[in-house]
């Protein structure tokens, strides 16, 4: 077996320099620039071109997937096709940041040195390094025999619908063995289903005139805005309680309720400052069904509607409620839905329970499946070993998670890294980071990977 390790050490430099110019990107997803070969728009689209050009320069076969995702392959000979699935977008930008958070700004010293910057971890820094794995590969003659293919999508964020172009749409050819490096060390053998709902009723808030909060369907909503008409009693009680901030324009007051963003898949780490807004005015006005939703939605698990399931493989459902919208015109309320379920879970009686327990319509728009993976198949097996002898964790065992990745687009896939264990990387939140060790590990830890499974037989 090759000193992966060793080998590594001559990119360090290359993958640092190409990590700092791949965060600046902001690839955010934006309709308004939305053109031919942009479907995700200007940012994602400078992100995409941005990978495809360091494959046109290390010299390998680059695809440009009509702007849904990049393909950088290479490799020859009747061994198997290797992918890795990783994606370019990013979440918007929310909270309060200590850095500028497309700077690509490096902190600290030492294990402690970091760059911090939206993105970082989640997923630009394990996608330099899988990058920087093909190359070392090519670099030392090691991509011999079989084939290895890295695709980074455009839309993971908002629900993969890239990566659904690339396999569908372009009828490109499912890996015999991948991985994608979006979430974390050792590997993850299953993943929970997910339901993307949406929350609606048509109902008078008066005197709300406006409410809007929240960025994303898959992050806990960390500040809402809500526009009511001028109360000076409700302004003292905010105020003198330090439950919102308080700004007059004309007859009307902008009250800001914050709390604390997370992942869609971990709401128990953050506080809905949504869930906080209802619960503070639903009792300042008396308004029954503000009331009704604060106390129904606020456990994250669901117990407050009957909604609390736990699964033996994939643990406790999870509800993520995101994105806030109410005006007075409409007089339509409407909340994003982000329901995470295990194995043995009800999700249609989950959906059921919440419907009757706030009196409202629960859409759901899209679905994804429960994904387990056999822990004793060659792909998880050898992943394990690369892991083991890379790491010298030799206890270490794969484990299951709430969140949702590539590996559920991706067939003969598993979810292997980029977070080392301990090392959350503040994705979806302020200051998210990624270590620069990790992202030097990462190299070797992905070049051991490829080439481990490209030994395998197809």
């Amino acid at each position: 077996m090759p000193n992966f390790k060793k080998l590594a050490q001559n990119y360090h430099g290359l993958a640092e320099g190409a990590l700092v110019e791949f965060v600046k990107k902001k690839s955010v997803y934006d309709a308004s620039t939305i053109e031919k070969g942009a479907p995700f728009g200007k940012g994602v689209k400078g992100a995409l071109d941005f990978i495809a050009n360091l494959g046109e320069e290390y010299g390998f076969d680059v695809d440009r997937c009509d702007g849904y995702a990049t393909e950088i392959s290479f490799g020859s000979g009747s061994g198997p096709l290797v992918g890795i699935y990783a994606h370019s977008d990013v979440v918007p930008v929310s909270g309060k940041w200590d850095k500028d958070p497309f700077s690509g700004n490096i902190v600290g010293e030492g294990k402690e040195r970091k760059m911090i910057s939206r993105g970082s971890t989640d997923d630009k820094g394990p996608l330099i390094a899988a990058l920087m794995a093909m190359k070392l590969l090519k670099d030392n003659n090691l991509l011999e025999g079989y084939r290895v293919r890295l695709v980074s999508g455009g839309d993971e964020e908002r629900g993969s619908s890239c990566l659904r172009y690339y396999f569908e749409t372009l009828k490109k050819p499912h890996c015999d063995y991948g991985f994608t490096p979006d979430a974390d060390f050792p590997l993850i053998y299953a993943e929970k289903g997910i339901y993307h709902g949406l929350i609606r009723r048509k109902v008078d808030l008066a005197p709300i005139i406006g409410i809007s909060g929240g960025h994303v369907s898959n992050a806990v909503c960390d500040h809402i805005v809500v526009t009511v008409k001028s109360d000076k009693k409700l302004e003292r009680k905010l105020v003198e309680e330090k439950l919102a901030d308080v700004s007059s324009i004309g007859e009307a007051m902008v009250l800001t309720f914050k709390g604390k963003t997370s992942h869609g898949s971990m709401p128990q780490l953050g506080d809905n400052a949504g869930i906080k807004a209802f619960r503070v005015l639903g009792e300042y006005y008396g308004n029954e069904y503000l009331k009704t939703l604060a106390s129904a939605l606020s456990d994250p698990f669901g117990a407050n509607f009957g909604g609390k399931e736990s699964s033996p493989e994939l643990g406790e459902n999870t509800y993520n409620y995101g994105i806030f919208k109410y005006d007075d015109h409409s007089k339509f309320l409407c909340i994003t839905l982000d329901f995470r379920y295990g194995e043995a879970a009800h999700p249609d009686d989950c959906v059921e329970k919440m419907k009757k327990a706030i009196s409202s319509d629960v859409i759901i728009g899209g679905k994804a499946e429960i994904l387990i993976m056999d822990k004793k198949s060659p792909l998880v097996s050898t992943l394990m070993k690369s892991y083991k002898r890379q790491s010298h964790k030799l206890f270490a065992k794969p484990y299951a998670i709430g969140g949702g990745t590539y590996a559920k687009e991706a067939k003969n896939t598993v979810a292997y890294g980029g977070a080392f264990p301990g090392r959350p990387g503040n994705i979806h939140s302020p200051n998210e980071y990624f270590l620069m060790e990790d992202l030097y590990d990462s190299i070797a830890y992905y070049a051991d990977a490829i080439y481990s499974l490209g030994q395998l037989r197809k």
